[in-house]
């Protein structure tokens, strides 16, 4: 038997799942308006999909959240334990707006330390700024610190947000921000201790 002709829905959903590279730059995701038109062995179908590539890409996460299914709905359980950064991170923003669970705090915490450029950074600290609970905040913080060379920067940067002094997100205009990126651990730790006096913080607390 010839298999049976896709919708125009299930075809314009397919069709979606073709990133290409100015879709990958503008971030632009599927087409989550055909996904919820989807019934029967077609949304079975993109289910069995989504569920499969759960740990690809944020796309999966934010698609799977927007079919929302019991099965979609466990997956972005799964995807809380994702080795993908940007998928574990998208994973908890999308339970937690769902009123499913609200595990972003704890996703952050555990996850920013290890995010990178291009590998979760952009979306922790955006969960970061969204949702700025102390244990949030003092991570940022103690990230400008001791996280990776990709992040200081960008931590410290956040913090000063995060705790009011800025309006701004990134502010160049407070040089501590780069300062806190050197390598030289001593130049380091006095950057540190002088964007800890700007948020009221004991620089000690931070090892």
């Amino acid at each position: 038997m010839p298999e049976p002709t896709p919708s125009p829905a299930m075809q314009a959903f397919l069709d979606s799942l073709q990133i290409d590279y100015y879709k990958w730059h503008d971030g632009i995701g599927y087409d989550l308006h055909a996904l919820r038109q989807l019934r029967g062995a077609e949304q079975q179908q993109a289910e069995d999909l989504l569920v499969a590539n759960r740990h690809r890409d944020w796309r999966e996460v934010e698609a799977l959240a927007a079919l929302a299914t019991p099965r979609a709905i466990q997956a972005l359980h799964d995807c809380l334990e994702s080795p993908n950064n940007d998928v574990c991170l998208f994973a908890a923003r999308y339970l937690k707006e769902m009123g499913i669970a609200d595990c972003v705090e704890a996703v952050v915490v555990a996850t920013l330390p290890r995010t990178r450029i291009g590998y979760g950074m952009t979306y922790a600290l955006a969960l970061a700024r969204d949702y700025p609970g102390e244990r949030i905040r003092e991570t940022v913080l103690r990230c400008a610190l001791h996280g990776n060379d990709d992040i200081r920067i960008h931590c410290a940067a956040m913090a000063l947000h995060l705790y009011g002094v800025t309006e701004q997100e990134f502010d160049p205009a407070f040089p501590v921000i780069y300062a806190v990126g050197t390598q030289a651990e001593p130049q380091r730790r006095a950057a540190f201790a002088e964007l800890c006096r700007l948020v009221g913080q004991d620089p000690a607390r931070f090892g």
